[in-house]
C-alpha cells in the first residue's frame, strides 16, 4: 500500500445514495463545541434533506483565563446573532480526556449490555475503578455486534459541565472524538467505504480515524509526522492496500461552505442536529442534560391532537352510527311504501269480505236454529193440543192454540235447552169445546251439540208424537 499525505489523497464525495425515510426525515439544527487546550471552536448548522448549511462559526479564545461570564456573553451573543438561543450544544472532548475504545458482543440482547460492558471495563481504560465513568453506543448495521465505547473520569466530566453552567451555555451530550466523527459520516451519505482512513490535524498531534471490518470504529491521537501515523494506523486496523486515505475535513458531508479549523465542532453538529440517527453515546450525566429546542416538543403535540381527534370521533361516533342507520331506514320505508299501500288496500279489502262472509253465515245459521226450535216445540207440545198462531224471531218465539191444561205447557217449554222464561202473554180463556185457548211468549237459547246430544239420548220423542198447526 502507498502511504500518502491526508491532503494529496482528498477525493470528491459521492452523491448521497441513502434510504428515502432516512433522507426525508433529516431535519435539524445542531450546535457543535469542539473542547481545545486553548480555545472552543463553535459550529452552527442546519441539516435539511437537500443539504446542509453551515450557518455560521467562532472561535472563543482563552476560555480557561477568562471569567466564564464573560465568554458565556460572548457565546450567548453569537446565538442571539443567528437566533438559535434555544439550542442546546453538542460538545466534543479533547481525546487527552477521554478514551475511545470498541468491544464486539455478538449475541447479546439490548438489556443484558450495561453488565457486559462493565464486565469487561475494567481492562479498558487506565482510570481508577471508582473515578471511571462510561457509555456507549450500538454500531449500525452490518456492524452492530459491536459497541462504541467512551470513557472519562468523573471529575473531567463535573468539571467540563461546571464550567459549561457558569458561562450559560446549555448542553445536551458530552461526546467522544470517535462518537461525532462516526455519526456525523452518515448524515445524508453513506459511509466513505467498507474500510478506509481519516487523519485530522489537532492541537497536540494527529487525529486518525478509520473502520475496517476488523476494527468497526478507530479513533486515536498520534504525535510525529503524517505518514508515520497513517502507517501505524493502517497496520493496526489492517486497512487494505485499495483502502481510501484521505483528511478528515474530505470525508465528511458536504456543506455550502466549510468554516476553517472547526472539523470536529462541525461534525458535532451534524450529530446534534440528528441525535436519533447518531450513536448513542453520551458521557455528560442525565441529570445535567438540557435539551431545549422546540422540535422535540412535536411528538407530543402531534401525539396529542391525535388523540384529541380520537377522542373526538369516538364522541361522534355513535351519532355518527345512528344517523346512519336512520338514513338507511327511510331509504328502505321509502322503498317499501308502495308495496305497504298495497297491503293497506288488500287488509282493506279482506276486511270487508270477511264481514260480508260473517254476514252470510250467521244468515245461514239462522234457518236451522228456527228449524231446531221448531223441531222442539214440536216435540214438547202433546198431541192433543193445538198450534193456531206461531212466529218466530231470533230471540223468541210468539204462539198461540188451545190445549187441555195451558199451566203444565210452560213448564214443559222451561225445562227445554232452547226455551226459557215462557209466559203467557194474556189470561187463558175456555173454548166452546172445553179446551183452554192460550197466547205464549218464550224466549229462544242456543244449547251446544253435545248438550243437545245428552237431552235428545235422555228424552227419546216417540213416533208418534207430533203437534198439529
Amino acid at each position: 500500500m502507498t502511504v500518502d499525505t491526508a491532503s494529496e489523497n482528498i477525493v470528491a464525495p459521492v452523491k448521497p445514495e441513502i434510504p428515502f425515510l432516512q433522507k426525508w426525515r433529516s431535519f435539524g439544527t445542531g450546535l457543535g463545541i469542539e473542547v481545545c487546550q486553548e480555545n472552543l471552536k463553535v459550529c452552527l448548522t442546519v441539516v435539511r434533506p437537500n443539504g446542509i448549511r453551515v450557518v455560521d462559526a467562532i472561535e472563543v479564545l482563552r476560555y480557561r483565563q477568562r471569567p466564564a461570564a464573560e465568554w458565556g456573553a460572548e457565546f450567548q451573543a453569537f446565538l442571539v446573532k443567528n437566533k438559535a438561543t434555544h439550542l442546546s450544544a453538542t460538545v466534543v472532548l479533547p481525546n487527552t480526556d477521554c478514551v475511545c475504545r470498541f468491544i464486539a458482543l455478538p449475541g447479546v440482547a439490548n438489556q443484558d449490555l450495561e453488565a457486559a460492558v462493565k464486565y469487561q471495563l475494567d481492562g479498558l481504560h487506565p482510570f481508577a475503578e471508582e473515578d471511571a465513568m462510561h457509555s456507549f453506543g450500538r454500531l449500525e448495521a452490518p456492524r452492530q455486534a459491536a459497541l462504541s465505547l467512551g470513557i472519562s473520569r468523573k471529575a473531567v466530566i463535573e468539571d467540563y459541565a461546571t464550567l459549561f453552567d457558569e458561562a450559560g451555555i446549555a448542553v445536551r451530550s458530552f461526546l467522544t472524538p470517535a462518537a461525532a466523527i462516526y455519526s456525523a459520516l452518515r448524515v445524508l451519505q453513506p459511509p466513505p467505504g467498507d474500510q478506509f482512513l481519516a487523519v485530522h490535524e489537532v492541537e497536540l498531534g494527529l487525529l486518525v480515524y478509520g473502520e475496517t471490518p476488523t476494527h468497526p470504529i478507530y479513533c486515536v491521537a498520534m504525535s510525529g509526522n503524517e505518514d508515520r501515523a497513517v502507517s501505524i494506523a493502517s497496520s493496526q486496523i489492517r486497512l487494505g492496500e485499495e483502502a481510501l486515505i484521505s483528511s478528515l475535513a474530505g470525508v465528511l458531508p458536504v456543506a455550502d461552505r466549510q468554516a476553517t479549523g472547526t472539523v470536529l465542532s462541525y461534525a458535532a453538529s451534524l450529530t446534534g442536529a440528528l441525535p436519533g440517527q447518531g450513536l448513542a453515546l453520551n458521557l455528560l450525566p442525565s441529570d445535567r442534560r438540557k435539551t431545549s429546542s422546540p422540535w422535540r416538543w412535536v411528538p407530543t403535540i402531534v401525539l396529542m391532537v391525535l388523540l384529541m381527534l380520537l377522542g373526538a370521533a369516538f364522541a361522534f361516533y355513535q351519532d355518527y352510527e345512528n344517523q346512519k342507520l336512520l338514513t338507511k331506514l327511510d331509504a328502505e320505508i321509502a322503498r317499501q311504501q308502495p308495496r305497504l299501500s298495497n297491503v293497506r288496500l288488500l287488509d282493506t279489502q279482506a276486511a270487508a269480505s270477511q264481514k260480508k262472509l260473517d254476514f252470510l253465515a250467521t244468515y245461514s245459521r239462522s234457518p236451522q236454529q228456527d228449524l231446531d226450535s221448531f223441531r222442539e216445540l214440536t216435540r214438547i207440545m202433546p198431541m192433543n193440543s193445538y198450534v193456531g198462531r206461531m212466529e218466530i224471531t231470533p230471540n223468541e218465539v210468539n204462539f198461540g192454540g188451545e190445549i187441555d191444561q195451558s199451566m203444565e205447557l210452560l213448564k214443559m217449554l222451561d225445562s227445554s235447552l232452547y226455551f226459557k222464561e215462557s209466559e203467557f202473554l194474556a189470561a187463558p180463556s175456555r173454548s166452546d169445546k172445553g179446551k183452554e185457548i192460550f197466547q205464549i211468549r218464550t224466549k229462544r237459547e242456543s244449547p251446544s251439540v253435545a248438550v243437545q246430544g245428552v237431552v235428545k239420548a235422555a228424552v227419546p220423542v216417540a213416533p208418534n208424537q207430533g203437534a198439529r198447526q
